[in-house]
């Protein structure tokens, strides 16, 4: 009999190609050595690229900086395309009908300037795909240890879920949270309400028992997780969670044309909010 549940375990890879930015910059060699781990374990197969003057020293330069990482006994498909960067990326996702871009980013400092002003803005609104942003990649890849999920109650979002299934199965990730923000107008009426203790009991158990009953409907495969649900008392509930948790990877599903989670969380100046991420970010789509 079969199950009826979503399942994690694919035939195929969650994510079947991956475009990896290269950019010439001191962390190259750890945002390529952090993608073939995690690429290797998902089964994905790479494409590298690094946007720039298509030229043999440009050309030389990428071959170098693969044979001093990780791809080195694997060499991938790498080429050199001049043009705007998001879109250049975007192009080569769609052309090899890619599911993933990944591209490395310095926390806190910043982004590089490869990726500063409208080119996280692009890719985070315009890529086909879902989009990975390191944060802090290593030269020596740090495991995975805890991965959050932001969980919104629609189909479309559930891809979210499910990758953050098949990613921590794959890690081997020790901690699985998964949360979902929730408004409530009761909470907000400060008459009397926060003496009310049964009463917010009831609300929380109410948004617990409608979190869990979505998750009920995928296969965990036994996979140990945490579920949380977090009252939306400010836009940034969401990423103080993570950041309270320590989590290494946040993953929630990308913006889409309708107002969700993603708007709450990065309202006005997305290259700001992505500044300030206390992990790598997976945006699904």
């Amino acid at each position: 009999m079969k199950s009826n549940k979503i399942q994690s375990e694919y035939s195929e890879p969650v994510f079947k190609k991956a475009v990896v930015a290269a950019a010439f910059s001191p962390r190259l060699t750890a945002v390529l050595n952090e993608s073939y781990r995690l690429l290797k374990l998902l089964g994905t197969w790479p494409i590298i690229i690094h946007v720039g003057e298509e030229t043999p020293s440009e050309r030389s330069k990428l071959e170098e900086a693969i044979d001093r990482s990780d791809f080195r006994d694997h060499p991938p498909i790498c080429f050199v395309r001049n043009g705007h960067p998001a879109d250049v990326l975007i192009d080569v996702a769609n052309e090899y009908n890619a599911d993933l871009i990944v591209a490395g980013a310095l926390k806190k400092e910043g982004f590089l300037k490869y990726y500063i002003g409208s080119v996280a803005r692009t890719i985070a609104r315009n890529a086909p795909c879902s989009v990975l942003l390191m944060t802090d990649p290593q030269v020596k890849p740090q495991p995975i240890q805890k991965i959050h999920c932001a969980v919104e109650y629609d189909q479309v979002a559930s891809l979210a879920v499910k990758v953050a299934i098949d990613i921590g199965m794959e890690v081997g990730t020790k901690d699985l949270y998964f949360t979902h923000t929730f408004r409530e107008p009761e909470l907000e009426d400060k008459k009397g309400m926060f003496n009310n203790t049964q009463k917010i009991k009831d609300i929380y158990k109410k948004e617990d028992y409608q979190l869990k009953k979505f998750l009920s409907q995928f296969d965990f495969s036994g996979i140990a997780y945490n579920t949380r649900c977090l009252y939306e008392k400010s836009r940034s509930v969401t990423l103080d969670f993570t950041r309270e948790i320590k989590a290494d990877l946040f993953i929630l599903h990308g913006p889409r044309s309708k107002l969700d989670l993603w708007d709450r969380l990065f309202p006005h100046n997305l290259e700001l909010a992505l500044q300030n991420l206390p992990c790598s970010i997976l945006m699904t789509r």
